[in-house]
């Protein structure tokens, strides 16, 4: 039986750039135990396997971020929404061929496996033995449990570390860090669909929402009604392992969505194994609000770090989608500062390809990974009635709506002067949908019907509300909204796209919270959506 460890800590990152007491250290997103969350289970057996990644850091990000104001500032035609293309990012800011191959080169002496380059080389995928990791980063791995992302999961074995990272120099001088490391994925076959297609709505329908309900709480009814359902629109769903066609198509077809196509699936690491209830609502969610969209599913093997966040590079470097959402997020009080960062750096890339990211806030009243990003618009949460003549009766900030003061980014200057509590850092939530548990969401999970709620629902809903808003610019001859968090806070008739949530409050379980007010707050943002105005107020 194994002992175990749990300490609280203020600091998850194990190292900074910088000298510790025997010279440099490496950036490392091994987390340390922390009550609730990681376990410490001792050292790691040494024969046993890891797969790892090991960042690089973007090129002339002064450069970048001047060039993504300039695309996103109105007042400036000759570059307003003329985006980048992934070929000339790659030319002006991906870390450079020669500094790749010489750390593969020694993680290669050190006889580990390369396994993969991401496309936009921020990222590169190693893999080997506890043994070898330890001699070549002359640390110790631990043996830590964590807390499961994908809802209902099971707590997954992964690795920690009580000790720095210290490669050589020219290690620390070519990469950004170590950011994560895992166990190997699960690469059993996964097994094969069973099952029909179920063309019926659930028995009680009324006891949860529905598509149709929630498309006309946010006015996307009335761009469907304008034939603006998502068509030229590719929009993108970053998720963990994978789902059952049959049940996507037993929900829309449930509910009246007949022209649906099964989404696109892009394998972006490891083969899947297993099939989630997360990546399940994602898609069923995302695909009704924009039914006519181009629907890809980015898929990792598994709901750890280390997979979510390939993933996620993945389908930003691709460059394919005009809106991407995930719900896969962890509290940002847990992640490393490399994770964190990492996750930034590719929606800083997304942000000059043209990209609407959106993700949840999560349901901890607290701020998320990778939601917190400046360059990722935060979805919270809100609790929506219905009055008996289907229209909304009342909406009120949700209590478990992610949102606070980032630990990470500093207030964007877009913020300054909105957010006047925000004590000099990025402020969350940006926007907010229905999540609360007293208006569920339907969903359909291997072959039977379920309701659950959670900003998982809000931020699907949200990103499929932008890809008809999208379809809808398209049909006009515009380009597509793109990065939108400076104009949701620094163009009124935006802001007035929104319905304003000016009652109830966050509860973080320890008495603390935010309250919902005039303008914007921390539970919702600027409030809820809708689309319809929305298509007509974005420049």
């Amino acid at each position: 039986m194994r002992s175990l460890s749990v300490w609280c800590v203020a600091s998850l990152a194990l190292a900074a750039v910088g000298c510790g007491d025997d010279g440099p250290v490496l950036p490392s997103g091994l987390p340390r135990p922390l009550a609730g969350v990681y376990l410490d289970f001792g050292p790691a057996p040494e024969e046993d396997r890891f797969r790892a990644l090991i960042g690089f850091p973007t090129r002339d990000v002064p450069g970048l971020e001047s060039a993504i104001e300039d695309m996103y500032d109105p007042g400036k035609p000759e570059t307003f929404r003329k985006y980048m293309s992934v070929d000339a990012w790659m030319e002006r800011h991906a870390p450079s061929e020669s500094d790749i191959a010489a750390v593969e080169a020694w993680l290669t002496q050190h006889k580990m496996e390369i396994r993969r380059r991401s496309k936009n080389r921020l990222l590169l995928e190693f893999a080997g033995t506890v043994e070898q990791f330890n001699t070549a980063f002359d640390t110790e791995l631990r043996d830590f449990e964590r807390e499961n992302p994908s809802k209902g999961g099971k707590p997954l074995r992964t690795f920690g570390a009580l000790d720095p990272l210290r490669p050589p120099q020219k290690i620390i001088d070519l990469t950004s860090g170590v950011i994560a490391v895992d166990v190997p994925a699960d690469t059993a076959p996964l097994p094969g669909e069973t099952g029909s297609i179920e063309k019926t709505p659930p028995e009680g329908q009324e006891q949860g929402v529905t598509p149709a309900q929630i498309a006309r709480a946010y006015a996307v009814d009335r761009l469907h009604a304008e034939d603006h359902r998502g068509q030229g629109v590719k929009l993108g769903i970053v998720v963990g392992a994978t789902f059952k066609t049959r049940d996507l198509q037993s929900f829309w077809q449930s509910f009246g969505i007949t022209s649906r196509d099964n989404p696109e699936v892009v394998v972006t690491a490891d083969p899947v194994s297993t099939r989630y209830l997360e990546t399940t609502l994602d898609t069923e969610w995302a695909g009704a609000m924009a039914p006519e969209a181009e629907l890809i599913a980015y898929e990792g093997p598994d709901a750890r770090t280390l997979s979510i966040l390939y993933a996620w590079n993945e389908a930003i470097a691709a460059g394919e989608v005009s809106v991407l959402s995930t719900s896969f997020a962890h509290r940002e009080e847990t992640e490393a500062e490399p994770i964190r960062q990492q996750y930034h750096e590719a929606a800083r890339m997304g942000a000059a390809l043209g990209m609407t990211i959106v993700v949840a806030a999560g349901d901890s009243a607290k701020p998320d990974v990778p939601s917190s990003s400046p360059y990722v618009t935060c979805v919270g949460g809100t609790r929506l009635e219905f009055g008996g003549d289907g229209e909304v009766a009342r909406e009120v900030a949700w209590s478990g709506s992610g949102s606070g003061r980032s630990r990470q980014f500093k207030t964007p200057w877009w913020q300054e002067g909105v957010v006047l509590d925000a004590q000099g850092r990025r402020a969350v939530s940006d926007v907010a949908l229905n999540a609360s548990g007293d208006s569920t969401y339907w969903l359909y999970y291997l072959g039977e019907w379920e309701r659950r709620s959670g900003t998982s629902f809000a931020a699907p809903v949200f990103a499929g509300l932008m890809a008809t808003v999208n379809s809808h610019r398209l049909a006009q001859g515009k380009p597509v909204a793109g990065w939108l968090n400076r104009a949701l806070y620094t163009d009124a008739n935006v802001q007035a796209a929104f319905r304003d949530i000016t009652e109830g409050k966050t509860d973080d379980g320890n008495g603390e919270g935010f309250s919902a007010g005039r303008g914007w707050d921390y539970p919702t943002g600027w409030g809820a959506p809708l689309a319809d105005k929305l298509a007509e107020a974005l420049p």
